[in-house]
């Protein structure tokens, strides 16, 4: 399968480099920046383009791996006739497509990308979803040579799913770095933490989340909870956040 890469940022560098490696032939990289879209391009032995009127129009799948709000003014600008056409959004459904293309869909992956890490993908799961049977299984047949887990998932379904793993992923990561500048202004290592880290990764990967919860809130420890706000008097947009969350724990856990 001839594949077009759109978008040479994390999502777009994993997947061209995944998709090479499954035996796909990738005949061309889209970014809108010289020096990424030439560094992609090297790694997959493909030709590229910064001119999105220049993006080839002999490919069999185009992979758009760009920010959600960039999908609408790129897919207008398309010309690809009937070939399939896929983005890897969490958050915007297959409509976006309507009226632009006559072959569409979206695969899904949910995992955190950086191009500097590589991932297993054996353990990644990818959600596909297309506008009919035929494109949806040339997705599931495509997604099955990266991963096993490869499923079904209306674009509804996709949104709450991607806002769950924000949740999980990218405001845990933003707790991390919190905690990570209020251990340095008190000259203490950031990896004193580690430890605590994977345990509780690992705990709630072998439990429930909800079962696994500790700590002074869902304890009702209000004389930690006004330590706590003490030390954060300098730091009240911290000082926010931890209020906030240690309601919800409560409120959560109220029976």
């Amino acid at each position: 399968m001839d594949v077009v890469i759109i978008g040479a940022g994390n999502v777009g560098t994993h997947f061209a480099k995944a998709l090479q490696m499954a035996g796909a032939n990738i005949i061309q990289v889209f970014s809108r920046t010289m020096k990424s879209a030439v560094e992609l391009a090297s790694e997959v032995s493909s030709s590229f383009t910064t001119d999105i009127q220049n993006v080839t129009q002999n490919a069999d799948l185009y992979l758009l791996c760009v920010n959600d709000s960039t999908i609408s003014p790129i897919i207008k600008q398309l010309q690809i006739g009937e070939k399939l056409i896929v983005h890897t959004s969490g958050c915007v459904g297959i409509d976006v497509f309507e009226g632009y293309a006559l072959n569409y869909g979206c695969v899904y992956p949910v995992q955190s990308f950086s191009k500097f890490k590589d991932l297993n993908y054996n353990e990644i799961p990818v959600f596909v979803e297309a506008n009919n049977d035929e494109n949806q299984q040339v997705l599931i047949d495509l997604m099955r040579l990266i991963t096993p887990h490869v499923q079904i998932l209306s674009s509804q379904q996709r949104k709450y799913l991607h806002l769950s793993a924000v949740l999980l992923n990218n405001f845990t990561n933003h707790l991390c770095t919190l905690s990570e500048m209020m251990m340095k202004e008190n000259q203490l290592q950031f990896d004193l933490l580690k430890p605590l880290l994977k345990e509780t990764f690992e705990k709630i990967v072998k439990y429930s989340p909800y079962e696994a919860q500790t700590g002074p809130a869902v304890r009702g420890d209000e004389f930690i909870l006004q330590k706590h706000r003490e030390l954060l008097e300098n730091h009240r947009d911290i000082l926010e956040i931890y209020n906030a969350i240690s309601y919800s724990i409560k409120k959560t856990h109220t029976k």
